[in-house]
């Protein structure tokens, strides 16, 4: 069951879908995307959204597309972040400044950097409690890593042990060639474990003299991108929590936040979202998770989602997705 959360943590998703756009545009629409986001590079996509899309397209083209994706990309297919990664002198200062930085890049997850005696653990996970289905993005994350730690070292190099928080895919022999090593599933978080050794191997692509120039801009960037994360964070998570009641008002949701509804409006207008548009984007990331639940009637989860009947569900379903409840339910489980 979610608690909140909101379509409207964000990732810079251009670069990324670049390679794989002619597969991705005919799934866009069913997740509430455009194909503008293919071709401008400035363009910010909902997490959810984006973690969605994946999903999709791993039900109708490929059930390994995240690994294959991940592969597909280098550091400067991250935009300033990355580049501000690869003009790093170490690969230490590299991984500290994509710990540091990440939320200029996307928003709700995290990428912790653990170092002991031995081992060097990097940690990604999607904090966003309302996105559930999340395997692609997982394993996007581990292989794009991993194949951007290569390219900027110049070195190749394998991780000796691999973590995944979703359960174990059937077919797991391109995870084996893409990490060889021991792969673990139905963990806490996803984690790629090396050897301390990596920490001093020195950069190809070392430009100290950007990397200064570009450490500001990332501070300023997580610094504004941090603040809108938890208060639209607050904000969806009211409203989630409000949804079962039926009807959600923007005076009720101001009130839960401490605000007038006009100071609310103002806001959320200063980061171009609607208050109507927000409610319908919480509503969806809400449903699109509990129909994957086979415990859930349609009829619980349009009351859960603030329906008061599963017909209007079904003409909701249809407009997000192009399917009703059932087809959509069926599709998940045929993964056709």
């Amino acid at each position: 069951m979610s608690t909140g959360g909101s379509q409207c943590f964000t990732i810079f998703t251009e670069a990324l879908l670049r390679n794989c756009s002619d597969q991705v545009a005919p799934v866009l629409s069913e997740v509430g995307l455009d194909e503008s986001i293919l071709h401008d590079p400035a363009s910010e996509v909902p997490l959810a959204k984006y973690v969605a899309l994946l999903e999709a397209l791993s039900l109708r083209t490929d059930s390994n597309i995240g690994l294959r994706m991940g592969l597909d990309l280098d550091s400067t297919s991250f935009g300033v972040y990355g580049h501000a990664a690869r003009s790093a002198t170490d690969m230490e200062m590299a991984l500290r400044c994509m710990s540091r930085f990440i939320v200029a890049h996307i928003q709700a997850t995290r990428l912790d950097l653990s170092i002991n005696d031995h081992d060097v653990i990097i940690d990604y996970q999607i904090t966003d409690p309302t996105i559930f289905q999340r395997r692609q993005d997982s394993e996007l994350a581990l292989s794009a890593i991993l194949n951007c730690l290569r390219e900027i070292s110049g070195v190749e190099f394998w991780p000796h042990r691999v973590d995944f928080e979703h359960a174990a895919p059937e077919d797991q022999q391109l995870h084996r060639e893409i990490f060889q090593c021991p792969l673990h599933f139905n963990q806490l978080s996803n984690r790629l474990h090396f050897s301390r050794d990596i920490l001093s191997l020195p950069l190809r692509t070392s430009d100290i003299r950007l990397y200064r120039a570009l450490e500001p801009l990332l501070e300023q960037q997580s610094k504004v991108r941090s603040q809108t994360m938890d208060f639209l964070g607050r904000v969806s998570r009211a409203i989630a929590g409000c949804l079962c009641l039926g009807v959600v008002s923007l005076e009720q949701i101001a009130r839960s936040q401490g605000m007038s509804g006009r100071t609310l409006q103002r806001r959320l207008g200063e980061l171009g979202i609607e208050f109507s548009n927000l409610v319908e984007d919480v509503r969806r990331t809400l449903a699109l998770d509990y129909i994957k639940n086979k415990e859930y009637s349609l009829t619980e989860v349009a009351l859960l989602v603030g329906y008061s009947e599963s017909s209007s569900l079904s003409r909701a379903f249809r407009r997000w997705t192009q399917l009703t409840p059932q087809q959509y339910r069926q599709q998940l489980q045929t993964g056709s």
